[in-house]
């Protein structure tokens, strides 16, 4: 009798192991699409490298302005888009128009602070565990508003 109970025990670690690999690939099929939905895509780095994001500056809002040219730009040094950090603190350096307002954008937070007079930034920010997409929008002394976007990776696995 107890040679019959056996195979059924191999039978059913056989299912449990092909259902634990079944269900492994439909949660890992599901992750790896919802990350190729995403507008950017993520090839992290080992090192933070300096960068220059620069963006073409958006046409005012007011009418009075719409026929000028917009020359506000907002460039990003550091940190390099699609960084890999191991660290939830993050300096976000770079310049734009003197005495700009900037607003960061993070997944859970946001932060006002402006440029110096010669249009020169430099802020810590707190980034969450995982992917985060930063946004940064200057705005000068004339409303015309200049946005940039980036995205930093924070894992403290080993590599």
């Amino acid at each position: 009798m107890v040679s019959s109970n056996v195979p059924m025990f191999k039978e059913l670690l056989l299912a449990v192991i092909l259902g634990a690999l079944l269900g492994f690939g439909l949660t890992g099929g599901f992750v790896a699409l919802k990350n190729s939905q995403k507008n950017t895509p993520i090839t992290p780095s080992a090192t933070v490298k300096p960068a220059v994001t620069t963006v073409t500056p958006q046409p005012s809002e007011n009418p009075a302005n719409a026929l000028n040219t917009n020359n506000h730009q907002i460039t990003i040094e550091s940190p390099q888009n699609e960084s890999l950090v191991a660290n939830s603190q993050v300096a976000i350096k770079g310049f734009t128009s003197p005495g700009s307002y900037l607003i960061i954008s993070t997944p859970s937070k946001t932060y006002l602070t402006s440029a110096d007079n010669a249009g020169n930034f430099n802020t810590n920010i707190d980034i969450d565990t995982g992917v985060n997409q930063i946004q940064v929008d200057s705005i000068d002394s004339q409303d015309d508003q200049a946005t940039a976007q980036f995205i930093i990776t924070y894992s403290t696995t080993k590599i």
